[in-house]
């Protein structure tokens, strides 16, 4: 019996909102260790030990029992999490050896889909197991070792109910802070003091505003209640299936994964130029200056792609057939997760493990798609992000997009007829926040990070680049002929001094 099930304790998590909100996502990142330790790959000592990763793996789920957790649905729709200890639903976990060479892998981009494994399948949506009947597995850690001691690839998709991005970051650098306290201690024996946590959702529901969640968190619930027609329609599948269908729509897309790097030298001289047209008093971030930058190049790249679809014979009759609803989008959703933790004065904030993010939305018309990429118009709309992310206090903007589902539906995705209108759709997920590179099992830190498989479309991901690099990478989940207009548009690629594909 390890560390974990031998203490945990039974209990019950209620999740909230924005845990709903956030439940068909995954959150999914590969991290690349090299054995360039003395001896490397010639040398008989295991790198990054099994025996010690396993170990301190579990003495990090002792601060984490909502990983072991069954994730149900009351009659209301309402989700929770039951860690049950005599029937715990553990994560899994392997430590698997694969036959290729770490520099195979890193020669090819550090692709995750070289691996003698669909991790695709890792990524489908969750149903709450009363629906399903069967437990969903909350998180997948691989470790998979690379032939002859090259190095270590540690890949960890934990479902976005349980944690965002930040408890996430949190789980792992804890993990790997206790593995290599493990392998500098002479006898392992040094006693794990555990960290406590909040995973107590009621933490976070002092912080939004009821009146602008109310819509939105009704629309979840007709989705994911019993009754809903998402859930009767995926109930009956295997999480394995249902990764496997999430994967087949993505394909169907042709969906591309590219990646793109901008040095920091490059995006401090954007954020200057554009900090010049600021209102007096407002010092813009490179991530609101960026966000601004992308709507306007991203917006302009789907809708070139949008019109070269629906000019083909069969999509001008749906055309046609629909009055032109089909095809015609208001705009562009451009849709942000804002951390709440910095702007709540609470001196737990940073301890709290649950979904601390807004949702937050930048409803873009079609006439401010088509503007240039002036220093003037980045700024209108940097100060827009600037607001929604930086400026704002406590319920302020906290459920923006329950406010903009409200007051501008023609911008929102409406489960029963989104297909035929609405905005385009476009998701950023920005992590360059997160000590990604900070990782160290007692070998380093990783030679390369990479977000992991993901089953949706019409994403970005923006992470850190590695410490001796500098800049930011920017991951493109979208379809080829988006991403074709994106490589041909200079105003971007001037921006980008290297890039290639994660496929």
């Amino acid at each position: 019996m390890n560390t974990f099930t031998s203490t945990v304790e039974s209990q019950t998590i209620w999740l909230d909102f924005t845990d709903a909100v956030l439940f068909p996502f995954s959150v999914s990142v590969g991290y690349w260790y090299e054995n360039t330790t003395t001896g490397g790959s010639s040398s008989m000592d295991e790198f990054m030990p099994a025996d010690v990763l396993e170990q301190a793996f579990y003495k990090t789920m002792q601060e984490f029992p909502i990983l072991a957790g069954q994730l149900k649905s009351a009659d209301s729709g309402r989700q929770y999490v039951e860690v049950d200890k005599d029937s715990l639903n553990m994560p899994v976990y392997t430590d698997t050896h694969c036959d290729l060479e770490y520099s195979t892998l890193s020669k090819s981009g550090f692709n995750l889909y070289k691996l003698p494994m669909d991790l695709n399948n890792e990524s489908g949506v969750p149903i709450p197991s009363g629906l399903a009947g069967g437990k969903i597995v909350p998180a997948y850690f691989r470790i998979f070792r690379f032939k002859n001691n090259s190095g270590v690839l540690v890949y960890a998709s934990v479902a976005h109910y349980i944690t965002d991005g930040y408890g996430y970051s949190q789980f792992m650098n804890r993990w790997a802070e206790t593995a290599k306290s493990m392998q500098q201690s002479q006898n392992n024996s040094t006693p794990h003091v555990v960290r406590q946590y909040i995973h107590n959702r009621s933490f976070h529901d002092n912080y939004r505003s009821s009146e602008t969640t109310a819509l939105s968190a009704s629309v979840v619930e007709s989705v994911t209640a019993s009754g809903g027609w998402f859930a009767k329609c995926l109930a009956w599948l295997a999480p394995e299936t249902r990764g496997r269908i999430f994967k087949a729509l993505s394909n169907a897309t042709d969906r591309s994964c590219s990646y793109f790097h901008v040095s920091s030298k490059t995006l401090e001289d954007l954020r200057t130029r554009v900090q010049a047209c600021a209102p007096e008093g407002t010092r813009y971030t490179i991530n609101d200056v960026v966000t601004a930058f992308l709507v306007i190049i991203v917006g302009q790249a789907k809708e070139k792609a949008n019109i070269e679809w629906w000019n083909r014979p069969v999509p001008q009759m749906l055309r046609m057939l629909s009055l032109n609803r089909l095809g015609n989008p208001a705009g562009l959703e451009f849709i942000f997760n804002v951390n709440l933790r910095s702007r709540i004065d609470h001196p737990e904030a940073n301890n709290y493990m649950g979904n601390m993010v807004d949702t937050g939305s930048l409803a873009v018309t079609r006439d401010q798609i088509h503007q240039q990429t002036a220093d003037e118009t980045l700024s209108a709309l940097a100060l827009q992000i600037h607001q929604a992310t930086v400026l704002s206090t406590n319920k302020e903007f906290i459920g923006q997009r329950g406010y903009l589902m409200n007051k501008k539906p023609e911008y929102c995705m409406w489960p029963s007829w989104w297909f035929a209108t609405g905005s385009e759709k476009f998701a950023v997920s920005n992590q360059s926040r997160f000590d990604h590179y900070g990782l160290d099992f007692g070998a380093g830190i990783p030679s390369m990070v990479r977000q992991g498989p993901h089953a949706f479309t019409d994403n970005l991901y923006i992470m850190p680049d590695h410490p001796d690099t500098g800049g930011l990478v920017f991951e493109f989940k979208i379809p080829r002929d988006v991403e074709a207009n994106l490589i041909r548009d200079n105003r971007w690629m001037k921006l980008v001094d290297r890039y290639g594909s994660c496929l």
